[in-house]
């Protein structure tokens, strides 16, 4: 009778990796079985690879999400690479005023030696032809940018309405409107309104015109919520009618900080709306004077 064919190497090798194995956990004394379970060759293998591969993405999650990976040779982080960016421009801004530098004294060591002619394009010398009155003509850039600067400065406190002694006592003081808004009632010591009234949207923020101390933070029948504060140079500043005082006296306030809610309380109210007057050396001054509430 013949002999059954041998199996191939690869089924061979198949067989012994999927072939069964009993791992069993026995007391030593009491030869009670505590733990078994059925192991196979590629069982293991597979178990052993997902271990492995597990291992690796936790080691690049800790490298590459932790502030551990700066210490790795060889690698930078982003500051690092940020000033070796700049570090590179400015060497080639360098070297590029180098270049020019080298090339500046190449051609003016070639013009004192006289080989180059006076009249070169690189040689500077005065000008002499007078210019015309067409060439000092303002361009449309140049009266773009004067347009510019006269809407910028048309406010400034040089060309203020107020008296001479008012423009000398602020000068250099750059004061911040408490509020945007429209002027409904204007500036009339005459009629004794020593203020102006502004009026704007319901729970706008007051804002102090200028660094100083809050020195009356109280409630008055006439003016309601009432806040004055106390300015540098003599000059105080009065908020009245508002719905909320932010801040209370002996507060130091800065200029454009909130200090009080625009309200409507007080009986010479008649809707939201802030009445702010200026008082300069004892004197009231007209806020629009030196600054704009649009």
């Amino acid at each position: 009778m013949a002999a059954p064919p041998a199996p191939r190497p690869r089924k061979r090798v198949l067989r012994k990796l999927q072939t069964k194995y009993r791992l069993l956990l026995i007391n030593d004394r009491t030869f009670e079985e505590r733990f078994s379970i059925r192991l196979s060759r590629l069982n293991v293998l597979l178990l052993a690879i997902g271990a492995f591969t597990l291992h690796g993405l936790l080691v690049a999650a800790i490298i590459v999400l932790t502030p551990l990976k700066r210490y790795i040779p060889g690698y930078s982080d982003q500051a690092t690479k940020l000033n070796a960016y700049r570090s590179t421009v400015l060497a080639d801004s360098l070297d590029a005023r180098l270049a020019d530098q080298a090339l500046y004294i190449s051609n003016l060591q070639r013009l004192l030696r006289g080989e180059v002619p006076a009249d070169s394009s690189f040689h500077l010398r005065r000008v002499q032809q007078v210019p015309t009155a067409e060439d000092l003509r303002p361009g449309l850039k140049d009266s773009l940018l004067r347009m510019k600067v006269r809407e910028q400065e048309a406010y400034s406190l040089s060309e203020l309405s107020g008296t001479a002694g008012e423009r000398r006592a602020l000068a250099g003081v750059f004061l911040f409107p408490p509020l945007r808004g429209i002027v409904t009632s204007t500036f009339d010591p005459a009629q004794g309104h020593y203020g102006i009234d502004v009026v704007t949207k319901a729970d706008e923020a007051v804002k102090a015109c200028l660094d100083g101390t809050v020195t009356l933070a109280s409630w008055t029948s006439d003016g309601g919520h009432v806040m004055i504060v106390q300015h540098r140079g003599d000059l105080v500043s009065v908020y009245k009618h508002n719905s909320v005082l932010l801040r209370k006296a002996g507060d130091r306030v800065k200029a454009g900080e909130a200090i009080a809610i625009v309200g409507d309380s007080g009986e010479l109210s008649t809707g939201p709306h802030l009445h702010f007057e200026l008082w300069l050396n004892g004197a009231a001054v007209d806020p629009r004077s030196y600054m704009v509430f649009k």
